[in-house]
C-alpha cells in the first residue's frame, strides 16, 4: 500500500533525507565556527548630572519609561557610584578605570595627560569607528585631538555651553550616519539634561531689560535662558552696559570684544554667576575714534528650590525621551542587537539636601549615585552579572567590564575591575579646590562612609543601614570600626597634593590589596 505526503508525493520510508539533513546540519556548524558573529559595537550613553533616584524602573512609570525598558532587556545595577562630584575628573574616570589621584586630572578645565591610556583610544587600536557627540562645554578639550577627544575620529562638541536635549538628538542621529556600517563603532552620546540652569519648559515667561547708557536695546528671555550677541557701535569716552529684570537672574558671561580681539570691561553692579535683579559693566573707549564692540551674555532666571525640583524632573524626562529617539533609531537600521548599550551619569546633583543644590561641593550619596543599566548584545542575559546588581559598584569597573564583554585586552593599570567577577568593592571618591570649597575624600561600601576633611583634619562616618540620608555622623562612638579607612583617607590626601606619581603610587597599592 502506498503512502502519500499531504501534497500527495510518494513518501518512502528512505534514509537519504535525514542524511542530508545532517549533513546540512554540521556545515552549518563548521560555517558558524569559521563565521563568527560581527565584533558587538558600543553605545556609552552618560545622562549629566542624573541622581541615581530620579530614574523609575518601575513598569508602568511614565517618569522614565525607555531607560525602564532597557533595563527590562538588560542589567540594572542599584548601588552604582562616580569617583568625584565634577564633570571632568568623573568622565576621565569612567574613561580611564583610574581613579581621579590616578589621573591627576581633581578639577574641570584640568589637561587630561597625553599618557595615560582612554577607552576610545583602545577600540580604535582594535579596528572600531569612534564617534562622540557632546552637550557641555565642560568636555571641550583644551587643545584639538587632546585630552578625552584623543581617539574619537568625530567629536562633535556642538555650539553652546550647555545643548539641550532637542538640539543633541539630531547630532546623535548624524553622528550614527558617520559611523557607517563597515566597522564595529563606540559611540559615547552625552546629554547634558538635566544639568543646571535647569531650563523653564513651562509656566510664565521671565525677561531681562539690556541698556547702554540708559537707553534700552533689546529684552530677552531668562526662562528659558538667552544666548545673546550684538554689535555696539560706542563713540569715545565710558559707557554703562546693563541687565535689570524684575524677577532674580544670573548672568553667567558677559563678554566684550573689539575686532575679535577682548575689550576692557569693569563690573560696577553685579558680577557673572552672582543671583540679583541688576547688573552693570562700564566699557571704556578710550581711542578718539568710534569702535565696533562685540557683546556676548548668557543669561537665566533664577527659580526657587521648588521650581528647582521640578525643572529638574522635566529635564529628566527630556533626556529619557532622546535616550528612546536613539536606541529606536538603533532598531531601524539594524544595529540594536549586536550592541553592548551603556546608560549612566557622571555623579548627581543634590536638590536640597545637606542645605546644597548643585554638585562639587560635598561627597553625600546623592552627589556620587548615579544609575547604571548595561544591556548585552543579543539581548543575551549573564548571571554574573546579576550577581553584582545590589552590591557597590564604581565608574573605574565600567572600562574593564566593557573590554571584557568585547572580548578584547584591557587597559593598563586599571584601579577598577570588570564586573563579570563578583567580589565586594569599595569606592573611592574625592572632590577639591577650587570648583569645590575645600578638598574632600571618602571611602564607601554597602554599610558605612566616612568622608575625610585635610584642612581641619576630621572625619564623618555614616552607617547607611540605619542611616541612609547619611544626617547622623556617627565617627564619635564608631570610628574606631574603620580605623583601615582612616589611615588611607590620610595618605590618599597627603598624595593627592603632591606629584602625581605619588597618588598614583598609592592607589596601585590600594588596588593591589583588592580596593
Amino acid at each position: 500500500m502506498s503512502l502519500f505526503s499531504p501534497l500527495g508525493a510518494p513518501f518512502t520510508r528512505s534514509k537519504t533525507p535525514w542524511l542530508v539533513g545532517v549533513s546540512v546540519g554540521l556545515a552549518l556548524v563548521l560555517l558558524g565556527g569559521l563565521w563568527p558573529r560581527p565584533q558587538p559595537n558600543l553605545v556609552l550613553i552618560v545622562v549629566d548630572t542624573l541622581r541615581a533616584d530620579a530614574v523609575s524602573f518601575v513598569p508602568g512609570n511614565d517618569k522614565t519609561p525607555h531607560l525602564a525598558a532597557l533595563a527590562a532587556e538588560g542589567q540594572r545595577f542599584s548601588r552604582a557610584f562616580s569617583h568625584a562630584p565634577m564633570t571632568l575628573p568623573a568622565h576621565t574616570a569612567l574613561f580611564t578605570g583610574r581613579h581621579p589621584s590616578q589621573t591627576g586630572v581633581l578639577n574641570n578645565g584640568m589637561r587630561v595627560p597625553d599618557s595615560l591610556p582612554l577607552l576610545a583610544g583602545r577600540l580604535a587600536e582594535e579596528g572600531y569607528a569612534t564617534g562622540a557627540v557632546l552637550s557641555l562645554a565642560t568636555l571641550w578639550p583644551e587643545v584639538s585631538d587632546g585630552d578625552l577627544e584623543r581617539g574619537f575620529e568625530h567629536y562633535d562638541r556642538g555650539r553652546l555651553d550647555v545643548s539641550p536635549a532637542s538640539s543633541t538628538t539630531p547630532r546623535l542621529l548624524a553622528a550614527l550616519d558617520g559611523l557607517g556600517t563597515e566597522r564595529p563603532f563606540f559611540l559615547f552620546a552625552h546629554l547634558a539634561d538635566p544639568h543646571e540652569p535647569y531650563n523653564a519648559d513651562s509656566g510664565p515667561e521671565r525677561k531681562a531689560r539690556v541698556s547702554v547708557d540708559g537707553r534700552v536695546l533689546c529684552t530677552l528671555s531668562t526662562s528659558p535662558m538667552s544666548y545673546w550677541e550684538f554689535d555696539l557701535e560706542l563713540p569715545p569716552g565710558e559707557h554703562e552696559v546693563s541687565f535689570e529684570s524684575d524677577d532674580a537672574f544670573v548672568l553667567r558671561r558677559l563678554t566684550a570684544t573689539c575686532g575679535g580681539e577682548p575689550f576692557a570691561l569693569q563690573w560696577i553692579e553685579g558680577a557673572p554667576l552672582q543671583a540679583g535683579r541688576r547688573a552693570t559693566a562700564r566699557l571704556g573707549n578710550r581711542s578718539d575714534g568710534g569702535k565696533i564692540v562685540r557683546l556676548r551674555a548668557w543669561i537665566n532666571d533664577h527659580p526657587s528650590l521648588q521650581e528647582i525640583r521640578r525643572r529638574y524632573r522635566a529635564e529628566v524626562s527630556r533626556a529619557d525621551r532622546a535616550i528612546g529617539l536613539l536606541l529606536e533609531e538603533l532598531k531601524h537600521r539594524g544595529l540594536y542587537e549586536n550592541t553592548l548599550i551603556v546608560v549612566t551619569s557622571d555623579h548627581g546633583e543634590a536638590l536640597g539636601e545637606h542645605d546644597t543644590v548643585g554638585h562639587v561641593v560635598s561627597l553625600f550619596d546623592e552627589l556620587l549615585q548615579v544609575p547604571l543599566v548595561m544591556r548585552l548584545p543579543q539581548s543575551r542575559r549573564d548571571s554574573r552579572l546579576s550577581a553584582m546588581s545590589e552590591s557597590v559598584v564604581r565608574h573605574v569597573d565600567l572600562v574593564p567590564t566593557i573590554l571584557d564583554e568585547l572580548n578584547l585586552a584591557g587597559l593598563p593599570n586599571p584601579a577598577g575591575r570588570t564586573l563579570f567577577e563578583a567580589a565586594p568593592r569599595l569606592l573611592f571618591a574625592e572632590t577639591h579646590p577650587p570648583e569645590a570649597p575645600r578638598a574632600l575624600f571618602c571611602v564607601r561600601d554597602e554599610s558605612y562612609k566616612l568622608i575625610f576633611t585635610p584642612l581641619t583634619e576630621s572625619f564623618e562616618l555614616y552607617a547607611l543601614g540605619p542611616d541612609p540620608l547619611e544626617l547622623d555622623n556617627v565617627f564619635a562612638h564608631q570610628g574606631h570600626l574603620r580605623k583601615d579607612w582612616q589611615k588611607i583617607l590620610r595618605r590618599l590626601a597627603q598624595d593627592s597634593t603632591g606629584p602625581g606619581e605619588r597618588a598614583a603610587a598609592t592607589q596601585a597599592k590600594l588596588s593591589a590589596l583588592g580596593y
